[in-house]
């Protein structure tokens, strides 16, 4: 019998503890820069805040067979050198002045734990990282006429540990729902074998 009591409490006990959740396909734009006469020209004060943040909407739990991985994106793009009113910089024969911009991200996926890092698999993702980045600043107003030739390159995904990926005020509310839940029935299996 108190083989039982064991079994059950472990089963319960990895129900409320394992909820794997993640910031599935989600990501925050930690830099964005070029380096122009020396001078580092930051853009980041040009991206949304809400692209600077992980997004409580992008929150889930990954399925069966599958974790949340975390991983960085490089990018670099070609970029128009502006002078401080936005007027392209051109140089003296009156070609338009680029240089090389950079941008660094975290994003985080669910992703198949056989798999998830494999060469084939992070090429994979690289690849939508780019056509996506790509198709992003051809959207946007301020920067579709100033930034191309966009190449990405991609870190190898890292297992997150549970829950630790995802900031506890994000975490969904069906999580917390789950462990109230399975505590009670932790509660009432010890109290009923």
């Amino acid at each position: 019998m108190e083989m039982i009591k064991v079994a059950v409490f472990c089963a319960l006990l990895v129900t409320v503890t394992g909820t794997n959740q993640c910031y599935d396909q989600g990501a925050k734009m930690n830099s964005f820069s070029y380096v122009a006469n020396k001078t580092k020209v930051d853009f980041m004060p040009l991206v949304p805040a809400e692209e600077k943040a992980f997004q409580k909407k992008t929150v889930k739990t990954c399925p069966a067979g599958q974790a949340c991985y975390t991983y960085a994106v490089n990018g670099t793009a070609t970029v128009i050198v502006a002078d401080s009113k936005g007027v392209p910089t051109k140089n003296e024969k009156g070609e338009v002045v680029t240089t090389t911009g950079t941008m660094d991200f975290t994003a985080q996926a669910c992703l198949e734990v056989a798999s998830a890092n494999s060469t084939v698999v992070v090429a994979a993702i690289c690849t939508g990282w780019q056509k996506n980045l790509t198709s992003e600043f051809a959207k946007q107003e301020s920067m579709k006429n100033i930034v191309s030739n966009i190449k990405t390159t991609c870190g190898t995904p890292k297992k997150c540990n549970g829950d630790e990926c995802v900031a506890k005020a994000d975490r969904s509310s069906a999580v917390q729902a789950t462990f109230g839940l399975s505590f009670i029935l932790l509660s009432l299996s010890l109290y009923l074998v």
